[in-house]
């Protein structure tokens, strides 16, 4: 036994530290230990000697040795030592999970569900469902399915549990830790502070301060996937300072990473450069290789814009050299997208494609600058996007960019939700089958199937029914879609890209979109600001419509400097669309004149639509028009209701008809009158009873 331990040690400390040829050790003394197992005919004790030795193999990369080696120990095992065998099943299910084969993890793991059930030891059932979890996340991230991420996170607060049953604070710590990470990524974010900052108390009470910086790192990653990107600089800040002092070298490239992302997207280009390119070699120097990779790929991805080709070339290869050959689906992905990006901005460099063409536009603001440098970074990854513009922004014009940069060799196919009737809807957008309903003569093709290979662009996504948005979450989830009339489901590989005017949240409260929909659809968003916040656009759009509309004419059209100043003036809330319809009024009124600014706000007046009509502004008693504007709306309600006063603050969103009454007698006592007068109550004889008992 003393032998079985000391190479369990071995291999355990030369792992931790990173101490060459443990490993070697540890197999020898394990080996040997299993020699005397064997003379003595223990197989029980051989058995465990093997899973030990697995894990040896394992941490060296040599799965197939420890996947022979974990089936002979249970061979060995056989039904005996439940807990031996627990830990065999556990080892199978982590080396099936690093040779990326997640579902014959799965499938150990589920498998072997009763036999941990029937194991009264807490640690042991906390491994499982720790495993478990584990093996879900890495699942539901790389297959984009919610509904495994969601049970990961109940499987993850299972292995809490019994983790401080066991009294194992340590693994607890961890686990929440995993809990905060896990729920930041599914936009939990209260939640992931709450699990975060109790890994923390714990971590504080074992006084390790190496893993409430690591803590700290997920936090930190957690307010840079809000957008707190203030708040995360700070807090990783102090936890490099921590690191730096530990001694824990993989831990330090680690939050060196996550500080020079914050540094990135805080614009300190300079110094995330520095941070990034040292997490490099500190991780190099310690040892870990996936780790420098990563921090690669990070400085690649954060400062895209900063580098020059070559650079670009240079550290995608050197993240190439590093974790090529990696066994994790997350960082695998990422390095294809890397090598995409890097492609896409060589032939962007090299070539006139009309893309090239499209993002040199006229734009002169720096708002539609950034967005341009958001929708190619966005077009390297196969993630959906979500655009939040007005009407007229320009949404479909940037999905149409980021389908052109994508390199997706499909078609581009545009669907606007709101132009076709809910009976229709469903058919048009996943397709039918022949007899599927009256008229559907033949087999129909759905947008869906149209854009195989491409990009669908979902306009007024709000306006599908709850049906077809969970059609659509199913086809972000596993790329199937239900065909009208069809038995079986269709895979498409189809990249979607969904826009709206209105905000998602406001939708999401209103009922009209689901939000497991908008998180799936909200992997990557871009908010198009209105042309009214890009003033320097207006004047660049000006100048094209001009040409276009001389073109069309046939002669030559004339705005004065002040004219197109006054347009810059204009609200615009039409945007591009509003701006082009005005130039061409202008032009065609106005042909073989120049155009003035009092023409330009003359037809501004003209056009404007009632809702958005504002005549020029007068000084007045703010209190009075909110007075006047609240008497308006509640003598509606008070008409609508016919006057009746709780179903009227109903219809004014009031919780209780008291408010409604008090505003009423305190500043609208005019419309009193209007409403029903109070019926006299009848009082039960059991109140009477009651009063004469108290009596």
């Amino acid at each position: 036994m003393v032998l079985l331990r000391a190479g369990t040690l071995s291999g355990w400390l030369g792992s931790a530290l990173q101490i060459p040829e443990a490993q070697e050790i540890a197999k020898d003394l394990i080996s040997e230990s299993m020699a005397v197992f064997e003379s003595l005919g223990d197989k029980i004790r051989v058995g465990e000697a093997q899973t030990e030795l697995s894990y040896c193999y394992w941490r060296e990369g040599a799965f197939d040795e420890a996947r022979v080696m974990l089936q002979e120990a249970l061979r060995r095992l056989g039904d005996a030592e439940l807990e031996l065998r627990a830990v065999a099943i556990l080892r199978s299910a982590v080396v099936e999970s690093s040779s990326l084969r997640l579902h014959d993890a799965l499938r150990i793991l589920m498998e072997s569900a009763t036999l941990f059930e029937a194991c009264s030891n807490h640690s042991i059932r906390g491994r499982y469902h720790n495993e478990l979890a584990t093996t879900l996340k890495n699942l539901g991230l790389s297959e984009k399915r919610a509904d495994l991420i969601d049970q990961a996170l109940i499987e993850y607060a299972a292995a809490s549990f019994h983790f401080e049953q066991a009294s194992h604070v340590r693994y607890c710590a961890r686990v929440e830790n995993n809990l905060g990470f896990l729920s930041s990524t599914v936009g939990k974010f209260a939640e992931a502070h709450e699990h975060l900052n109790r890994s923390q108390r714990l971590f504080d009470s074992l006084k390790d301060s190496g893993s409430v910086a690591q803590v700290d790192d997920t936090r930190s990653r957690t307010l840079l996937t809000q957008g707190r990107n203030v708040e995360a600089e700070k807090v990783i800040k102090n936890a490099v300072r921590t690191l730096e002092t530990g001694g824990q070298q993989a831990l330090l490239a680690e939050a060196l990473t996550t500080h020079g992302t914050a540094l990135a997207r805080l614009h300190q280009h300079a110094q995330a450069r520095g941070a990034l390119e040292r997490a490099i070699t500190v991780a190099e120097t310690a040892g870990d290789p996936e780790g420098a990779g990563r921090a690669a790929l990070t400085l690649i991805e954060e400062l895209f814009e900063n580098l020059s080709h070559n650079e670009r070339r240079n550290f995608y290869e050197r993240a190439d050299h590093l974790i090529g050959e990696s066994q994790h689906a997350e960082t695998l992905v990422r390095l294809r997208a890397g090598a995409r990006k890097v492609f896409l901005a060589r032939g962007l460099d090299q070539t006139d494609r009309g893309s090239k063409a499209l993002l040199t536009s006229p734009h002169a603001s720096p708002k539609t600058a950034a967005l341009m440098r958001q929708a190619r970074d966005v077009a390297a990854s196969n993630s959906t996007v979500f655009i939040a513009g007005e009407t007229g922004a320009g949404k479909e014009v940037l999905a149409r960019l980021i389908h052109e940069w994508s390199g997706r060799n499909g078609k581009f196919v545009v669907l606007d939700c709101a132009a076709l009737p809910a009976t229709l809807l469903e058919s048009h957008l996943f397709g039918h089958h022949r007899g599927a309903f009256r008229g559907a003569i033949d087999d129909h093709a759905g947008a869906v199937q149209d854009a195989a290979g491409g990009t669908l662009f979902l306009t007024a996504v709000d306006e599908l029914s709850v049906a077809s948005q969970s059609k659509i979450l199913r086809l972000l989830d596993g790329g199937e879609v239900y065909p009208v009339g069809a038995s079986l489901p269709e895979l498409v590989d189809v990249r979607i890209i969904a826009a709206t005017t209105q905000a998602p949240e406001e939708m999401i409260a209103k009922g009209t979109l689901r939000d497991g929909l908008y998180y799936r659809l909200n992997v990557l968003r871009i908010d198009i600001p209105p042309l009214r916040e890009r003033p320097e656009d207006i004047i660049a759009l000006a100048r094209q419509f001009i040409a276009e509309v001389e073109g069309n004419l046939g002669c030559r059209v004339r705005f004065s400097d002040e004219s197109l100043a006054a347009i810059q003036k204009l609200p615009l809330f039409g945007n591009v669309w509003e701006l082009r319809m005005l130039i061409e009024r202008l032009a065609r009124s106005h042909q073989g004149e120049t155009i003035t600014p009092k023409a330009v706000n003359a037809l501004a007046r003209q056009a404007a639509s009632p809702l958005h009509h504002q005549p020029d502004w007068e000084p007045c008693d703010l209190t009075e028009e909110v007075r006047l504007f609240e008497r308006r709306h509640i003598e509606q309600a008070l008409k609508a209701s016919g006057g009746a006063i709780t179903k009227a603050a109903k219809l004014l969103g009031l919780k209780h008809h008291q408010s409604l009454m008090t505003m009423l007698k305190t500043r609208h006592q005019e419309l009193l009158a209007a409403r029903l007068p109070p019926q006299k109550r009848h009082r039960s004889i059991i109140s009477k009873r009651l009063k004469l008992v108290k009596r």
